[in-house]
């Protein structure tokens, strides 16, 4: 997921695991369980939780241009942006590298659009594994 491979660009996020997780390129390889652990580990990752820290808001595309996102080392940015050294993410401090700008259609298009379809498939196979569950459960006599 593009999100994630850009988040860990911002921070030092270098967890072994990650490394197919993070190849958005080439998504449609990962297996099942892997794409489950990629979700929870973008919902880990709450975009709520780095705006303002290390993702801004760039909706007149001052910092952007004509993209959706563009990254800034902190040296770029550190007279005109407030920026951390480190932040805590996932329950850890981690130290910031680089830190983003974005239009909100690249946190729909690489976020918000991408988890709810996640969440609307997970809910569907829980949904569906309940109902095997109750009709294994039921017996008639």
């Amino acid at each position: 997921m593009y999100y994630l491979d850009c988040v860990c660009t911002l921070i030092e996020y270098d967890e072994s695991n990650l490394n197919r997780l993070r190849d958005f390129r080439n998504y449609d390889d990962l297996t099942g369980i892997e794409v489950r652990l990629l979700y929870h580990t973008c919902v880990a990752l709450d975009p709520d939780d780095l705006i303002g820290k290390i993702m801004f808001e760039d909706r007149d595309g001052k910092m952007c241009g004509e993209s959706l996102n563009r990254m800034y080392d902190l040296g770029e940015v550190q007279r005109s942006l407030l920026v951390a050294n480190s932040i805590a993410v996932a329950g850890r401090t981690r130290r910031v590298k680089k830190i983003m700008a974005y239009k909100p259609r690249w946190l729909y298009q690489y976020y918000t659009q991408p988890i709810a379809q996640l969440t609307a498939i997970y809910e569907r196979q829980r949904q569906q594994q309940a109902v095997r569950e109750l009709l294994n459960t039921c017996t008639i006599s």
